[in-house]
């Protein structure tokens, strides 16, 4: 089974600035659903079975009116396989007038290097701005942030999206960092949990620390346990926080939420674990 989790409904997002219409630029063919790169001159579109790229865990999809960056986290037990699903980056209507359940939107790298979101018609939903800067593709990284590459494999431009969850037993190194970037151009400020070098586990949002372990030994890693704890370790091994709530199973994440870190708990029903913002 799998329960995904994507955290705003398609048609509930509506954004306050002005959306552009223009010309398509180029024919663009489909492209392969199994590749991670989208070559200059293709697209990928809604309603179709060439509606995504992927590259292990994170996919970009587009679907009517709609283009996002998923990620899909697998969870293990005693229950066997199962996984959890959520939006890291999304781009709309800005105007909120486009939220169709059937059109054949396309995200196509036009000829001249611009990638562009664009209802079946060609109205532009939003785009890239990189026309004529020598952009040959665009790729989902293996870490999920989507790219554009010139020909020498240098980047263009970034959507600057990582993971922004961590299923039991996975572990942030120091140095590591989740981010959430849902939302961000409305808006809504940046979420990151960075595992310091310091040793200090810290979320942020935007450049505003919400919450933090207080723990300082450098080179410490942060992981999830197969008990739905977060928690802090030091090189030497010794754990220096875990969150304080009840021990719940391995179908469980830790996952950026806007404003708070928190855990939930799929190992019987739909559990909330603890919470940066509200604790247990």
């Amino acid at each position: 089974m799998n329960r995904a989790r994507l955290r705003a409904a398609l048609g509930a997002v509506v954004l306050v600035s002005t959306a552009l219409v223009a010309p398509v630029v180029g024919t663009a063919p489909a492209v392969a659903t199994t590749s991670s790169t989208l070559p200059a001159c293709q697209k990928i579109t809604a309603e179709t079975t060439n509606d995504r790229l992927v590259n292990g865990k994170f996919a970009v999809e587009v679907s009517p009116d709609f283009l996002q960056i998923t990620e899909t986290q697998p969870m293990w037990g005693s229950k066997g396989y199962d996984s959890w699903s959520t939006g890291t980056w999304f781009r709309n209507d800005p105007t909120g007038r486009y939220q169709s359940n059937t059109d054949r939107t396309y995200l196509a790298l036009h000829c001249n290097g611009d990638l562009a979101l664009r209802r079946s018609n060609g109205y532009l939903l939003w785009h890239s701005n990189t026309a004529n800067r020598g952009v040959v593709r665009a790729q989902i990284s293996q870490w999920g942030n989507l790219l554009l590459l010139n020909a020498s494999g240098s980047v263009v431009w970034q959507s600057g999206t990582l993971a922004t969850g961590m299923a039991a037993g996975a572990i942030l190194p120091s140095g590591g960092k989740l981010v959430s970037r849902w939302g961000d151009h409305q808006g809504t400020p940046v979420q990151t949990l960075t595992m310091q070098p310091d040793g200090n586990l810290v979320h942020r949002s935007g450049t505003t620390v919400k919450w933090q372990s207080n723990t300082r030994v450098a080179g410490s890693v942060a992981g999830m346990s197969s008990t739905a704890r977060l928690f802090v370790r030091s090189p030497q091994g010794t754990i220096l926080w875990a969150s304080p709530c009840a021990a719940g199973t391995s179908y469980s994440v830790a996952w950026l939420h806007p404003e708070e870190v928190s855990i939930t708990d799929w190992g019987n029903g739909i559990k909330s674990g603890w919470s940066s913002a509200y604790g247990c």
